[in-house]
C-alpha cells in the first residue's frame, strides 16, 4: 500500500470518513461537512472522488447514493504523517521536536516527565 500525503480538505474528508467506522453515504459526508466547514455540495464530491482516485476510499454505487469505505485507516495515516513530519521537518532528530515542542509552550515539564517515565518504563 503506497500511502502519500494529501492537502488539509481532503483530511477533514477523511477524518468524516474514519468517524463513521463503516460505509458512508456521499449525503452523510456532505451534510457533515455543510456543517461543519460551510463546504458545498460539489466541493465535497470533488474531493470524494480524488480520494477513490489516490486509493484512500472505495465507492460502491448502492441506489441513488455513492457510499465510501476507508481503504487507508486513521492510524496508518497517522503513522504515515508521523514519519513525515519526524523525518523532513526534524531530520530524525528527537531532540529538535521536543525543543520545539516546548519551546512554544505545546508541552509543559509535566510532560517531558512522563516521557521520560515511559521511556525508562516501555521495555518492562
Amino acid at each position: 500500500m503506497n500511502i502519500s500525503k494529501i492537502p488539509q480538505s481532503e483530511l477533514n474528508v477523511m477524518k468524516v470518513v474514519w468517524a463513521s467506522n463503516d460505509a458512508i453515504s456521499s449525503k452523510e459526508v456532505i451534510t457533515k461537512l455543510q456543517e461543519k466547514n460551510s463546504w458545498k455540495r460539489t466541493t465535497t464530491l470533488t474531493l470524494l472522488a480524488k480520494l477513490v482516485r489516490k486509493e484512500f476510499l472505495s465507492a460502491e454505487k448502492i441506489k441513488m447514493y455513492t457510499y465510501y469505505t476507508a481503504l487507508i485507516s486513521k492510524k496508518e495515516y497517522l503513522e504515515f504523517e508521523t514519519k513525515y513530519f519526524f523525518t523532513n521537518i526534524h531530520e530524525n532528530s528527537l531532540k529538535s521536536l521536543i525543543t520545539a515542542l516546548h519551546e512554544n509552550n505545546e508541552i509543559t515539564n509535566e510532560d517531558l516527565n512522563d516521557l521520560e517515565n515511559w521511556i525508562k518504563n516501555k521495555d518492562e
